[in-house]
């Protein structure tokens, strides 16, 4: 029986062990061919930025509102606007010396200049250009200071804002934002008695990227440190434990290299360069600590090298292949969403493992056949050596063989529970409250939201677009615009001060053409606020078709919190089709790779049972703020970002789906080899057990790294992500399959007779 499956094996495992062989033999040529790509790659990262001036497109009506906004306008005819707070201890805004210190500053911002550099006719051209177009504060207006808009009285000293306008459009103004912040900073005189801030979305979007870059530069640091330390104790000597880091490193750095050139045709999302350093230290190591810690284990057997290479590669290479295959079908759902960023974020992963799959089945095998035995020199004597007996996982495996009913009822009742919040979720985003504190920004609108409203920051903006051959001047269209203003102004009069829906000042702006108008209408609240989202809901269902209804003249109403309820609502929409699409290939997959129902029906189960007690914890932690924010830094805001559940989902169900591989691959080995289900189970888990803890601990670290940056999406995330696979590689491995394995007995094994014709695919070598 032996022979014969040892002769199956060789032709069911001859693809992967055929290219790990090829590779092997080969093995010179790969390493340098390899190393030269990598150097490239290198060298590209250095010589050529990444585009990530992703200028996505809102769903629904936001999107269609900002897309005519944007062809109507341009970037220049209603740009961006930063806001200067100006806050005095004894002044009031009536007194010369705080006119002075407003129109002085405002004089100073209007004069700023770039230079900028342009190639006509071969030559090069500098020009300057202006940097901001135009300033509007309570000075301008002419009304009493107890009337103005611009003015919170204080018992000390008065509160007033400027509304500076900025060349181009957020995206764009956050490249040259930076002029006025350094003025504004130069004007701030706490000790003449005023403090002075500036925040909006050009400076928020400039600091965040460079706060994102500095997180990355922490995490990869960190990962780095932690990663090459769990190796350390796993491998027990240095060159063992440099090669998968090594390998990851070499994905990561080759993916970012492509993504950088596919940017340039294609603008990513700045996260895609944190994306391909998780997903490619957490996939490449993982595949590579699998192929190697099965190798090593075969040369203990007494194995020559080209044996013990065919058999990791027959084995543990092909469980790579298709966790690799599951992860890349995974996070192809996320195409299915729609959105410029989960596209970004999607291409990025996939890039990274599939080139962690090529490296483990290419330049693996043949570093390991250059090095041979010699990947154990310089062994650590005082770490203690690792095995395939499974340690504490094989007694508790053991243990839940004999009592599969109780324990599984235990831990099963403990996932529900911890799942049960998961109903409770509250998607949204967090707005300026939910930035770090690191973004200077911040303080300036936290003051704003004190004594004016947040919404100055982040206005609804109705676009009314007069209809074809006409014109906004026209008196119906200008009744109506008036109408939408009336009412507007009349509901916050209902409601005074901040339980007000909507703020002042009401600003609008008519396009060259004149065929164009546009509203900006603050609001009362931070973009991710329930009373933010109402208002705009007031805006959408009432007071606009109230204005607009009947007539020829359309409005459509979009700002950051109207895309906001657009992009949940797509996300919410979008949900069901990607978790079917996710479910559906991973369902074929394991079919394929196991020739089962049940194996494919239950590790779907067991992998959604840590999806929802993620999701559960997650709400517990960041939406109530239980136990975690003083160790994470963060302040609960009562949401869970939109994008996230789904974001999350499929990356993890991806990466979750290693460890079953791995497991089940080694359970069907055995099984082939003619052992019992029972014995199966104990086999396949005492021998994964300490490479999948090993694995497992090194993503943990990976993931919960990225819990201890500073945006609180990314630590979302981060937290997400070490749970779900804390779950998954403890007591969904060691509890929950054992003992759903035990209970079912031959049954693991049931393949319908009409199904008999998918290819058999053995895992023994």
């Amino acid at each position: 029986m032996k022979e014969a499956s040892s002769s199956d094996a060789a032709q069911g495992t001859s693809l992967a062990a055929r290219i790990a062989v090829w590779s092997a033999r080969h093995r010179r040529r790969i390493v340098l061919g390899w190393l030269a790509v990598v150097i490239a790659a290198a060298a590209a990262n250095s010589l050529v930025p990444a585009n990530t001036d992703m200028q996505g497109e809102a769903p629904g009506e936001s999107g269609a509102a900002l897309k005519l906004f944007q062809e109507r306008f341009g970037e220049t005819q209603v740009p961006t606007q930063e806001i200067v707070v100006f806050s005095s201890p004894k002044y009031k805004v009536t007194d010369a010396v705080y006119k002075d210190k407003v129109q002085a500053l405002m004089a100073q911002l209007t004069d700023l200049r770039e230079a900028e550099t342009k190639t006509i006719d071969g030559t090069k051209v500098v020009s300057s250009t202006r940097v901001v177009s135009a300033t509007l504060t309570h000075y301008d207006i002419g009304m009493p200071r107890d009337a103005s808009p611009f003015v919170a009285p204080g018992e000390a000293g008065d509160v007033t804002f400027a509304l500076v306008s900025l060349q181009g459009s957020a995206w764009t103004a956050k490249d040259h934002v930076q002029p006025v912040l350094d003025e504004v900073a130069r004007a701030d005189e706490p000790s003449a008695g005023f403090s002075i801030m500036s925040g909006g979305p050009a400076s928020i979007n400039k600091q965040m990227d460079t706060i994102i870059s500095e997180d990355l530069s922490f995490a990869l640091i960190m990962n780095l440190t932690v990663t090459l330390v769990i190796l350390l104790l796993v491998f027990r000597a240095p060159v063992a434990a440099s090669i998968p880091l090594a390998l990851a490193m070499a994905a990561v750095i080759t993916a970012t290299a492509i993504l950088g050139l596919i940017s340039q045709a294609m603008s990513l999302s700045i996260l895609f360069t944190e994306v391909v350093l998780l997903m490619g230290l957490a996939t490449g190591i993982d595949y590579s600590l699998f192929v190697v810690s099965r190798f090593r284990n075969e040369r203990r057997k007494g194995r020559s090298k080209e044996d013990a290479l065919r058999a990791a590669a027959g084995t543990s290479g092909k469980a790579v292949v298709f966790a690799g295959c599951t992860v890349v079908l995974a996070v192809s759902g996320m195409f299915l969403v729609g959105d410029s960023t989960f596209n970004s974020i999607g291409l990025a992963s996939i890039v990274v493992v599939v080139l962690a799959v090529l490296i483990s089945v290419t330049l693996l095998p043949a570093l390991l056949m250059m090095l041979a035995d010699h990947i154990d020199r310089f062994s650590l004597p005082f770490l203690k050596s690792g095995g395939e007996g499974g340690g504490i996982w094989g007694f508790i495996t053991d243990h839940v063989l004999r009592r599969p009913v109780v324990l599984a009822v235990g831990v099963l009742a403990v996932l529900l529970a911890t799942a049960y919040p998961a109903l409770t979720l509250n998607l949204g985003f967090n707005g300026a409250k939910g930035l770090p504190d690191a973004v200077a920004a911040k303080k300036a609108l936290l003051v704003l939201q004190d004594n004016f409203t947040l919404g100055l920051s982040s206005p609804a903006l109705v676009v009314v677009d007069a209809g074809k051959d006409r014109n906004v001047y026209a008196s119906d269209v200008q009744s109506r615009v008036s109408g939408l203003v009336s009412s507007v102004q009349a509901e916050s009069t209902e409601s005074v001060g901040p339980d007000a829906p909507y703020g002042a000042p009401i600003q609008t702006s008519i396009n060259d053409a004149g065929d164009t108008e546009a509203i900006r209408i603050p609001l009362n609240a931070d973009t991710g606020e329930q009373k933010a989202l109402d208002a705009v809901d007031r805006l959408r269902k009432d007071i606009v078709p109230a204005s607009f209804g009947g007539g020829t003249a359309k409005a459509l109403v979009t700002g950051d919190t109207a895309a906001n309820i657009d992009f949940r609502d797509n996300i919410i929409f979008r949900t069901p089709f990607v978790f079917m699409f996710v479910l559906g290939l991973a369902f074929l997959i394991l079919l394929v790779t196991f020739r089962s129902i049940v194996i494919a029906v239950k590790a779907i189960i067991l992998n959604l049972l840590s999806v929802g007690a993620t999701y559960g914890l997650l709400v517990l932690v960041f939406q109530k703020g239980w136990l975690l924010e003083g160790v994470l830094d963060f302040k609960a805001t009562g949401i869970i970002e939109s994008w996230l559940p789904l974001f999350l989902f499929t990356i993890l169900f991806g990466l979750s789906m290693d460890y079953h591989m791995f497991v089940l691959s080694r359970i069907k080995e055995a099984h082939e080899h003619g052992a019992n289900s029972d014995d199966a189970v104990s086999m396949g888990i005492r021998a994964t057990a300490g490479t999948i803890t090993s694995a497992a601990l090194i993503m943990v670290a990976v993931a919960m790294i990225f819990a201890f940056t500073r945006f609180i999406g990314l630590k979302q995330f981060g937290f997400g992500l070490a749970v779900a696979i804390l779950i998954d590689a403890t007591v969904i491995r060691s509890i929950l399959l054992p003992a759903s394995m035990k209970l079912l007995g031959d049954y693991n094994w049931y393949l319908p007779k009409w199904l008999e014709w998918l290819p058999k695919v053995r895992m023994a070598e």
